[in-house]
């Protein structure tokens, strides 16, 4: 195997379950938490998305978090009325990630806040989010699992 081929292996054995977990909480639907990483790793393959070693799990963690939102776009636009609603341009899901980032930094609590950020845009493990603001690994995951619930009400297709 050539040091391209077993370096990918590496990343995608490493990365994996992380991605698929993020995808999973953004999307709730299995088949489409597995394409979404799938087309992430497609992406990295075919060279059409560099990768910096340095910042490589959170380089993927926002990739896949940027393709759940692409997916969340397009289901909301194929639940439309008129016969375009299906085309889903770079603008509307620009407009949907700052709606997203909008909605966790003004309607969630700043604690959750915080914490969903931490967490997806710094990858800090519970662990570490628990050790830094002094509270329990149940209370951070009660913080995410709310806050995404929340998330996925606003922004659920249909």
């Amino acid at each position: 195997m050539t040091d391209k081929n077993e370096q990918f292996k590496q990343l995608f054995l490493s990365e994996y379950g992380r991605m698929y977990k993020a995808a999973y909480i953004l999307l709730g639907d299995e088949d489409d938490a597995k394409d979404a990483v799938h087309d992430v790793f497609a992406q990295l393959w075919a060279g059409t998305t560099p990768l910096r070693e340095e910042s490589a799990t959170t380089f993927l963690l926002t990739c896949v978090r940027n393709r759940c939102l692409n997916i969340m776009a397009q289901r909301r636009n194929t639940c439309g009325t008129d016969g375009f609603s299906a085309f889903v341009d770079s603008r509307d899901d620009d407009e949907l990630i700052d709606a997203i980032n909008s909605y966790i930094d003004n309607r969630l609590t700043p604690q959750t806040s915080r914490i969903i950020h931490m967490h997806y845009d710094e990858d800090q493990s519970y662990k570490e989010i628990s050790s830094r603001l002094g509270i329990s690994l149940s209370a951070v995951n009660k913080h995410i699992v709310q806050g995404l619930r929340k998330l996925r009400s606003t922004f659920k297709h249909g």
